[in-house]
């Protein structure tokens, strides 16, 4: 039987989706480590392909020869050098010959979200990045350059955002805040100073500062002004994000979907809710959709429109 492979290919885990060829129905699904070769390393990200590839396709007796089409999603897809490092997997390692496409993540969530029509997906976790496309094949990239220079938006963004509010508040330059009092706990500490310390010398890691903009929702829902201010900065930015895609693509006057996904803009209501409400506002005819169906499946969707 002929079939296609999707590959959501991420920093935690990277999941096969298999689909029969002409109608996309799934035939089977696999899961393993990382492959993100800019967070994982490139040895990690061989490991977790090789392991996909041999729990979803070699141990279900299913031949390499007879799928048509594989797309990959991963960080970092557009760029030459990682489709040349992932094609090199595929082909020498693995040793698929047939047709590969190899892009971004933010794409395949995108056509997971929109089952392949126009639209614009924003990703707001640990990072942020908002991606569109349009009808007359124009796709843009707004944001995701990297906790550095960007993210803006994200819980990298909030928390670093939390820990200066605090500083400040310590200092004596800045409000008070409940947010002091929950960072405290988080950390085990009593003295603010103490924060210094975990930060730097412990040399927590993006992902472990991120995990600190979860205390933002308590201190909001507590009517902590410090707290109220953040999440509206931070709802500002992945509105900015939107907005400018949308201006970019000619969507004013459109009926679109705008799919979200990622933990702080589908698990943070506060800031769920102030994002589609002044989204609304200024664009009525947008809607406001979570992603249903994985990225993995998105990537099926491409390699079948791919196919000869």
């Amino acid at each position: 039987m002929d079939y296609i492979i999707g590959i959501d290919g991420g920093g935690t885990k990277t999941q096969l989706t298999m689909c029969e060829k002409d109608n996309l129905n799934i035939i089977g699904e696999a899961i393993s480590g990382p492959s993100n070769i800019l967070s994982s390393g490139l040895e990690t990200t061989r490991q977790s392909f090789l392991e996909v590839f041999q729990e979803g396709v070699m141990s279900k007796g299913y031949n390499l020869e007879d799928c048509k089409a594989i797309c990959i999603g991963v960080a970092g897809g557009s760029w030459k050098s990682i489709q040349d490092q992932i094609a090199n997997i595929i082909r020498e390692d693995i040793g698929y010959k047939g047709k590969l496409i190899i892009t971004n993540d933010a794409q395949t969530a995108l056509i997971a979200g929109t089952n392949g029509k126009e639209g614009i997906l924003l990703i707001a976790g640990t990072g942020s990045i908002c991606y569109g496309v349009n009808n007359e094949g124009e796709n843009i990239r707004v944001g995701g350059w990297g906790h550095i220079l960007d993210d803006k938006g994200s819980a990298y963004y909030i928390a670093i955002k939390i820990l200066d509010s605090v500083m400040q508040a310590y200092d004596g330059r800045g409000s008070k805040t409940e947010l002091t009092k929950l960072v405290l706990n988080y950390f085990e500490i009593e003295d603010e100073r103490e924060i210094v310390r975990k930060i730097y010398q412990s040399n927590m890691n993006k992902g472990e500062i991120a995990d600190i903009a979860k205390l933002i929702q308590i201190a909001y829902e507590n009517k902590d002004m410090v707290a109220m201010k953040i999440i509206d900065e931070a709802v500002n930015e992945l509105y900015d994000m939107v907005a400018t895609s949308i201006r970019k693509l000619n969507f004013e006057e459109k009926f679109v979907s705008v799919i979200i996904n990622g933990s702080v803009i589908v698990k943070n209501k506060a800031i769920r809710e102030k994002f589609a409400n002044k989204l609304k506002q200024n664009y009525p005819k947008i809607e406001v959709k979570k992603l249903e169906k994985d990225s993995a499946y998105g990537a099926t969707i491409i390699a079948h429109n791919n196919l000869g």
